[in-house]
């Protein structure tokens, strides 16, 4: 079993790295990593974090992009509202709550079975929260491709879907099916604060 611990992160950019050689099963995360991630960084849009393996230091193992975002609870109804700012004290209720976007993962098949996905969720979620940050940050967002097994996958590493059913986000989204097709991706949020402290909610 590998552990990030035993990789070395680097950002794009930051030594030269087989980026084409990078596969992790998904074309348009490939894509991503190998012709638009430094771009992405030198507009601020976003950051790239490649892992490599020290003995193959050209090599990505697994990678990641974070971008600042927010969630716009004025949009939300007043259910989804509630639900999202559920740990939030009433008192403090804000407009928009700040976020980070996981708007890359993706872990090569060869080192597949390592749990690095799961490990460098984890590992977000605190760089996130820890007192070295320099920004409120409050949920950790997902855009996960609309696929049950990813879902699920995202699920268990603690995210929750934003909208119970895929009409309910359809709407959210302005998506029409009929012009735009089958919705592509859901929302996915994990409340932050809860690692910090226990739920206030009993």
């Amino acid at each position: 079993m590998i552990s990030l611990d035993s990789l070395f992160m680097l950002s794009v950019g930051q030594a030269p790295l087989d980026l084409q050689s990078f596969d992790c099963g998904r074309e348009t995360v490939n894509n991503f990593f190998r012709n638009e991630a430094q771009t992405y960084q030198d507009e601020l849009f976003g950051k790239t974090y490649f892992y490599i393996h020290p003995n193959n230091p050209t090599e990505i193992v697994a990678g990641f992009t974070v971008a600042n975002a927010s969630i716009f609870t004025k949009h939300l109804g007043n259910s989804r509202q509630k639900k999202i700012g559920y740990e939030v004290h009433h008192q403090k209720g804000l407009i928009n709550y700040p976020a980070i976007l996981l708007a890359q993962l993706g872990v090569d098949i060869k080192y597949k079975g390592n749990h690095l996905g799961e490990q460098i969720i984890e590992f977000v979620t605190k760089w996130f929260t820890n007192n070295r940050n320099k920004s409120g940050c409050r949920h950790l967002i997902v855009d996960a491709y609309n696929e049950p097994e990813l879902i699920d996958y995202y699920q268990r590493n603690g995210l929750n879907l934003f909208f119970s059913t895929t009409e309910q986000e359809m709407k959210y989204r302005n998506w029409n099916s009929e012009k735009d097709g089958e919705l592509e991706t859901r929302l996915m949020y994990r409340d932050l604060i809860l690692l910090r402290r226990n739920s206030l909610r009993k």
